[in-house]
Formats: structure tokens, C-alpha cells, sequence
């Protein structure tokens, strides 16, 4: 007799997969745990949302007002003298607080007898279109009557184009503090003056401009970076409580720049309570979507219709194997036998805590 012994490879470890769900974590734990699969599964968990704003220098402007009470201009100027704190105020969308920080400026340097410098400082104010703080109640009325005076003039001027672009369509642009002003390309009338250009897009760091608007108009491109991963985590949590879906192609992109993963597939419960819905995303574009009562099941198929591995083909149903025994007993005449071991492809799971 002529045994035919044909012996199986096996398969190596595979590729690696992150596992996480935000509203059901142990359903990520039983997920990873789905067997024979040629891939490593990593449990995550969706890391926390980072700082939205700086501290803005609220303490610096009390101890500006407490300086000019005292009549201590030189060091009211001292403590608000720095242009960038009001652009930063800007940039956060704090508008009260930079207009509390150049009304206070004006209202030192006309105490301190500079009254060109507050002239330019309540022109920026009146350019920027802030309110008038509450603090101005406390102040002598020639610091209200030019701020008003100033306010009419700047008002009564043609306005001046301002034009901002960027090479990723529709991001948001903010003006002076004032979010969602339009998206890009978009053009704005401005007074002219000193102003602050934020453009924005969730995936991107946000990129803010201080630019000077002449009375001719003027054209910003503003380019943007990618997120890094605790601002992208930050975005997908902005985006999680407005209640969108899970699997929306912006919210997986940033849950993988979050956590850093290549391959990402989400669980959550679904409204059914016998379903489970889940999401595969691979370098953060989404490949497969589906729901199915059982979530090991759910796993298997996500992985397979993303194509991060294909089902193996049983030996006896491969044309190759057939062939070597066709030929095997044409070449010797007798019975064949055929020994199959196959062994079984495990998957390794990893739980991080």
C-alpha cells in the first residue's frame, strides 16, 4: 500500500486588532475572546477627553483694576501690556475677557496720560466687535465716552474683505472669538484692523492667525496638522455627546488616531437588546459594518469582510490536493491513504487594563 501523507502548515500569528466599546466595556473583553482566529486581539479602552481651553489671566486683570484704584498706572500697563494674552482670549473664545482686558488698557493708559495708545486700544476693541464689560461701570466716564466715540467711528467705515481658505474643505473658521463664522473657502466683511483667524476641522489641530486687515481687503490660507491622539480623543468625545452614531466614518478616524491603532473594531450594545452592532476600521477608514446577536460571531465577520484575514479553505476542498492524489494513484496502482492533522489556529488575546 502507498500512504499518501500530507502534512498542513500552519498559521503564523497574525495581525493585530483593537478591541473597544465606550458604552459596554466587558462587551469588548467577551469580543476579544472570540477563537481560532489568526489575528491578535488587543482590548483598549477609549482614553479620556484632554483640556479644551488655557486658564485665561483673569487673577492678572483683578490686580490691573486693584493697580489702577491705586493709581498705580505703570503697574495696571505692566500686567496688561501683552498683546498675545488678549489673542489668546481669542483663540479660546473667551470675548469677555479680552474685551475686559483692553478696556482696562484704556483705562490706564488715559489715566497715565497716554491717550494715543488708548486711542489704538479701544479702536482694536471697536474693530473686534467686542461688548463693553460690566467693568467699565466702575470707571471715570472719559474711558466710556471714548470708547463709545471710537466705537461710532470704526462703525462708520467702509468694511474690508477678508478672504481664508485651507486645504481641507470645510473646516470651520472662527473670527475674533466668534465660532462657526463660515467654512472655508468663505469671504467676511471686517472692519479693518487687527483680527484673529481660527481654522478648525475635527481631525486637525486647530490653527489660529492674527492678521492685519487693510482697508483693501486681504486673503488668508491657513493650513492645518493632523490631531494628535489626546486632541483627536477630545473631538470623538465632542462628537459622542451630540449622540452620533458610533460607527460614522469621522468618529472611528479619530477613536483610532486616539488610541493609536491601525486596525480598529467597536462593539456596542445595540437598540435590540438580543443585537450587537460593531464597526471595523482600518487606518481609520471604515471597511465593515453589522449587527448580529452574537458578538464572537460579529467579530468573525467584521474581520473577515474588512479582509484582515480570509477563512481557511478545508485541505480536501483545495484543487491541489486532489490532484497530487489523482496522480499519486495513477502513478502507483494501489489504495491510497491520506492522513489529515489539522491543527487548530488559536488567537491570542491581550486585556489591558
Amino acid at each position: 500500500m502507498l500512504a499518501v501523507l500530507v502534512a498542513l502548515t500552519f498559521a503564523a500569528e497574525g495581525p493585530s486588532v483593537t478591541v473597544v466599546s465606550a458604552g459596554a466595556p466587558e462587551l469588548a473583553v467577551k469580543a476579544a475572546q472570540t477563537t481560532e482566529l489568526p489575528v491578535v486581539l488587543v482590548t483598549a479602552v477609549v482614553p479620556p477627553p484632554g483640556p479644551t481651553s488655557l486658564p485665561m489671566p483673569t487673577e492678572r486683570i483683578s490686580k490691573a483694576r486693584s493697580a489702577w484704584v491705586s493709581a498705580d498706572f505703570a503697574t495696571c500697563l505692566k500686567l496688561l501690556e501683552d498683546d498675545g494674552a488678549v489673542t489668546t482670549a481669542l483663540e479660546q473664545e473667551q470675548r469677555t475677557t479680552a474685551a475686559r482686558m483692553l478696556t482696562w488698557r484704556v483705562a490706564c493708559k488715559l489715566s497715565a496720560r497716554q491717550a494715543d495708545g488708548a486711542r489704538r486700544d479701544a479702536e482694536w476693541l471697536a474693530s473686534l466687535q467686542l461688548p463693553l464689560p460690566d467693568d467699565v461701570g466702575v470707571m471715570t466716564p472719559d474711558v466710556e465716552t471714548l470708547l463709545t466715540s471710537v466705537r461710532r467711528a470704526v462703525d462708520a467705515q467702509p468694511r474690508a474683505q477678508l478672504s481664508v481658505t485651507s486645504p481641507v474643505s470645510a473646516a470651520s473658521v472662527a473670527i475674533d472669538g466668534r465660532p462657526g463664522a463660515c467654512t472655508v473657502p468663505c469671504r467676511m466683511a471686517l472692519a479693518a484692523g487687527i483680527h484673529v483667524v481660527q481654522v478648525s476641522g475635527d481631525g486637525y489641530s486647530p490653527m489660529a492667525r492674527t492678521v492685519s486687515l487693510p482697508a483693501a481687503g486681504l486673503e488668508v490660507n491657513v493650513a492645518l496638522t493632523s490631531a494628535d491622539p489626546m486632541l483627536a480623543s477630545t473631538q470623538w468625545h465632542r462628537r459622542h455627546a451630540t449622540g452620533e452614531s458610533f460607527d460614522g466614518g469621522k468618529s472611528m478616524q479619530l477613536l483610532s488616531v486616539a488610541l493609536r491603532s491601525a486596525r480598529l473594531l467597536m462593539v456596542e450594545p445595540s437598540e435590540d437588546p438580543s443585537l450587537v452592532r460593531g464597526a471595523l476600521a482600518i487606518d481609520g477608514v471604515v471597511q465593515a459594518r453589522g449587527e448580529r446577536d452574537d458578538v464572537q460571531a460579529l467579530v468573525r465577520d467584521l474581520l473577515v469582510r474588512g479582509k484582515v484575514f480570509e477563512p481557511s479553505v478545508p485541505l480536501w476542498k483545495r484543487w491541489p490536493f486532489w490532484l497530487a492524489i489523482g496522480a499519486a494513484v495513477v502513478a502507483s496502482g494501489v489504495t491510497t491513504g491520506v492522513l489529515l492533522a489539522n491543527r487548530p489556529v488559536s488567537t491570542r488575546v491581550v486585556l489591558n487594563p
